[in-house]
């Protein structure tokens, strides 16, 4: 996880380090649609609904995001791992007593994905900037290998439908591009260097991290390592997610 100190257009907090994640997890092969939000949670806030229903779902923020898993959750008959009060733009959200720390890897439920598990999910056993290969020319704010995976400030002026672009080996359509995705944990400065197993972020819950850049940023925002802290209760035109689910041993 994290950047060797090699890789062009990297930042400080990405220092490289061995990850192990002892549970299996399944992932949503795109982000969030509008017509699956709709669906779920009964209303549509995005900024640009004119997209379509295919396209993700914008301007929610991290509560939004655990609410609609939490849904989701109910839908199928598992464990929220969120505990959820208000509703609509309104709801806010955090973790339940029994899913506080690492123990959220052990929630039945669906819930956003922890950092270790989005960046494993998008790197698909790559190493290099992009799932799609390294950066090959160009500059920091344009990237060839970024043109064929993500849509962003040089190819798109809002978000697009989702799986219009290649998806990593995996199947995972806009890991990188369309719009940032919100993961479960709280943000830490560098990583560090030691290696950890099941990590989940600390510090306090009033931020969390985003992953994988948007439509609205240059190239380098799509970088497997990059991360970025906001403060759960943004609401951006940028911003969506996707659901993970803990596999059973």
């Amino acid at each position: 996880m994290g950047s060797p100190t090699s890789e062009p257009c990297r930042n400080a907090d990405e220092t490289q380090h061995q990850v192990t994640l002892t549970r299996g997890f399944e992932i949503q092969s795109t982000e969030v649609t509008q017509a699956f939000f709709l669906d779920i949670m009964g209303y549509n806030p995005s900024g640009f609904s004119g997209c379509g229903a295919t396209c993700p779902v914008e301007v929610v923020n991290w509560h939004e995001g655990a609410a609609y898993c939490n849904q989701l959750s109910i839908q199928n008959g598992l464990t929220s791992c969120y505990a959820c009060t208000g509703s609509g733009p309104s709801v806010s959200c955090s973790e339940t007593v029994a899913t506080a720390g690492s123990a959220i890897y052990a929630c039945a439920g669906y819930r956003l994905p922890t950092e270790a598990e989005w960046e494993y999910a998008y790197r698909a056993a790559t190493s290099t900037s992009y799932y799609s290969g390294p950066n090959n020319g160009g500059t920091c704010g344009i990237q060839p290998n970024g043109d064929l995976i993500g849509w962003y400030n040089n190819t798109a002026n809002s978000p697009r439908a989702v799986q219009e672009l290649q998806p990593n080996a995996w199947g995972l359509f806009d890991m990188a591009g369309n719009v940032w995705e919100w993961c479960h944990d709280p943000p830490q400065g560098d990583l560090g260097a030691s290696a950890v197993v099941d990590p989940v972020g600390v510090g306090g819950a009033t931020n969390r991290i985003l992953r994988g850049g948007s439509w609205f940023e240059d190239a380098i925002s799509m970088r497997a390592a990059n991360r970025i802290s906001m403060t759960s209760t943004l609401r951006g035109g940028a911003d969506g997610f996707r659901c993970v689910r803990t596999l059973a041993p």
